[in-house]
């Protein structure tokens, strides 16, 4: 009697079914438990899961995914924890799967298993994070600009489409990955040979751009090929480990070999991976300083619209002003819409993503009159910028990177490449923030310097416990949210109370006095009429039962009276200036709110565009100096030394 029936009649049916049993209980326990794990972490899952499909669409000018439906979040947020638990528990899970089959297999069908299901993991695994960093940025910017080129289509992607397309993608081309793995399998247990693989492969192309048009949610061949190419090329792959299996065919099951096609499978995956997102040019973010004051992000598509709204304010219109000399200079179209600002003690200078760097800079110089020398950053010509103090300088970094800007900005960029300086390359908590504020909106702030904090903050606003500002603006309903990291949960309570505390204040200064005779009788009226509801309401309120509806409707009538007739109060003495850029922003009738998130507060204004706007360049207003705007299409602007905002 062989081994398998010896371990099969050692248990009867009965009990085969009672393991079965415990086993599916002891899994589905373990997956209950990661599920709430996982539902800890449900906003952590949904951004990691939408970052590349949210960069792709910020890219396109598109900042904001929807919710069409009161329980759409809620049954988002399950999902991903469904699957983040079943995730979380697949080792547990895979035990027990294995537990339960063990005492049926034969001993070489055991050495087989373990490598074959450790290394279904990892090629899913790598299969997904294929998907993840190449294949998924690159799909949604093509769908997005497929679906918003037809004139007068709008795009408005919803919480659900955007979570299920990207799920549906990770899971496809990690089963993707799986393949020659499946091929080993059948190899090494001898269904087919190397030689019968390849005579199958001539079908395997058609076959595999026939499941590329099935898994992919678009007909066109760019998307199918994305899929479809993988999957010709793992298909051979898997011809190769076929043939290196079946060549010794006593040693197929050896421990040696399953662990050289496992570590062979990884280091290709990884590879390839490696291989597809290698950047071969700097980007703007590489030489990003440490010790700027801000930096500042630009949707290039956006800057007309901004540029309307900071009009009524100078120093709004203080931050944009670089940019405007874009068009001018023929680079208001960039490969990357994205453009980069830096405002340093230095100067101010742009980074931009376009076509042809150096041809740029030829171009600059040769329209400038001037000669474009090759120096260690790149190629360089000085510019002569109307209105601008001093020297401008054009860099060619790269084929791609182009610095525009004060020559001391300029020089501050090149030592941060050559190591002299420190670099923000270096935080990855800065990058990962610049990340999440390029998809936040069309503009966008960074303040890291604790100097320019005072700026951001009311005095004693606890300043010292800030460690980086974060600002995103919304144009089309002027909204500001400002994100302040601090250095601990206790700090960001004791701000985020003392900037409630600022804003009220501030805004009782700001109550305007009358200005004649009419406007000081007029209050008056309103306030005496105000007390006589409040007064009436609290009357009414004697006669009804305490404690009911119109009881309880009364004194709030009453109460909301009485705050009325003192904020009508005229007030003696004229109401002082607002407190630079940050008391005009909160002026009434802005909306304010200040909330915590563990170690941040997050303030939310909702105002007028000109006072936002001013707020955001608040932190660095030393780097430029608006001059009044003459007759013509461009806002010169000077680059001045640091001064305090009055």
């Amino acid at each position: 009697m062989s081994e398998t029936t010896q371990e099969q009649g050692a248990m009867s049916l009965r009990e085969h079914l009672i393991e079965l049993r415990t086993r599916i209980v002891k899994a589905s326990i373990a997956v209950i438990l990661a599920f709430f794990v996982a539902w800890a972490f449900r906003i952590e899952l949904y951004d990691w899961l939408s970052q590349p499909i949210r960069d792709a669409m910020a890219a396109n000018n598109l900042f904001a995914i929807k919710a069409l439906q009161i329980t759409e979040s809620i049954e988002v947020y399950m999902k991903l924890s469904l699957v983040g638990g079943l995730f979380l528990a697949s080792p547990w899970v895979f035990y027990q799967l294995w537990a339960f089959v063990a005492p049926g297999l034969l001993s070489k069908e055991k050495r087989l298993i373990i490598p074959v299901l450790s290394g279904s993991v990892a090629c899913f695994v790598l299969g997904a994070a294929f998907c993840y960093l190449v294949v998924l940025p690159f799909m949604t910017d093509f769908l997005i600009r497929m679906t918003t080129e037809a004139p007068g289509l709008t795009l408005e992607p919803t919480l659900s489409s955007t979570v299920s397309f990207a799920t549906l993608m990770l899971v496809a081309f990690g089963a993707v990955f799986e393949l020659p793995l499946f091929m080993y399998v059948l190899a090494a247990l001898g269904v087919v040979s190397a030689k019968g693989f390849i005579g199958f492969y001539r079908y395997w192309i058609v076959i595999a751009f026939v499941i590329g048009a099935v898994l992919t949610p678009t007909p066109d061949p760019i998307n199918q090929t994305l899929m479809s190419a993988p999957l010709v090329l793992l298909y051979g792959v898997g011809i190769g480990i076929a043939w290196f299996v079946q060549r010794d065919p006593d040693a197929k099951f050896s421990r040696k070999t399953l662990a050289l096609v496992a570590l062979g499978l990884v280091a290709l995956a990884a590879g390839g991976v490696a291989l597809a997102v290698r950047r071969s040019d700097p980007t703007t973010q590489d030489d990003l300083p440490a010790q700027a004051q801000q930096v500042v992000g630009v949707h290039m598509a956006q800057l007309p619209k901004l540029l309307q709204q900071a009009e009524r304010d100078p120093f709004a219109a203080r931050l944009l002003s670089p940019f405007t000399q874009l068009r001018t200079l023929g680079l208001d179209k960039p490969r990357d819409p994205v453009v980069l600002l830096v405002r340093s003690l230095e100067g101010a200078v742009l980074l931009i993503d376009v076509e042809d760097a150096e041809a740029h800079v030829q171009r600059l110089a040769k329209a400038r009159q001037s000669s474009a020398i090759a120096a260690p950053s790149g190629l360089t010509t000085l510019l002569a910028i109307p209105g601008a103090k001093g020297r401008w300088r054009a860099v060619a970094v790269g084929r791609h990177l182009l610095w525009l800007g004060d020559d001391a900005a300029v020089d501050l960029l090149s030592r941060v490449r050559t190591k002299q300086v420190p670099g923000l390359a270096a935080d990855p908590l800065a990058l990962q923030a610049i990340r999440e504020l390029r998809a936040g909106g069309p503009l966008w702030s960074l303040s890291l310097e604790p100097k320019g904090f005072a700026r951001w903050l009311p005095a004693g606003a606890l300043q010292q416990n800030v460690k980086q500002i974060a600002v995103t603006y919304q144009p089309e309903q002027p909204t500001l949210q400002v994100r302040l990291d601090c250095r601990g949960p206790d700090a960001a309570a004791a701000l985020r109370d003392r900037l409630d505390a600022w804003v009220a204040d501030q805004r009782q200064k700001l109550q305007l006095a009358p200005s004649d005779a009419h406007q000081r009788h007029t209050a008056e009226n309103l306030s005496e009429i105000a007390v006589l509801l409040a007064r009436t309401s609290e009357a009414a309120a004697r006669l009804v039962p305490v404690g009911s509806v119109d009881h309880q409707t009364l004194m709030a009538s009453s109460a909301q009276a009485m705050r009325l007739a003192r904020e009508l109060s005229p007030t003696t003495a004229p109401a002082p200036e607002a407190d630079s850029a940050l008391g005009s922003a909160v002026r009434p009738p802005a909306l304010v709110q200040a909330e915590t998130s563990g170690t941040a507060v997050t303030w939310k204004i909702q105002a007028e565009a000109a006072p936002l706007l001013a707020m955001l360049a608040a932190p660095a207003d030393a780097g430029l100096q608006s001059q009044p705007k003459p007759p013509s299409t461009t806002m010169p602007f000077t680059l001045v030394p640091p001064a305090p905002r009055p």
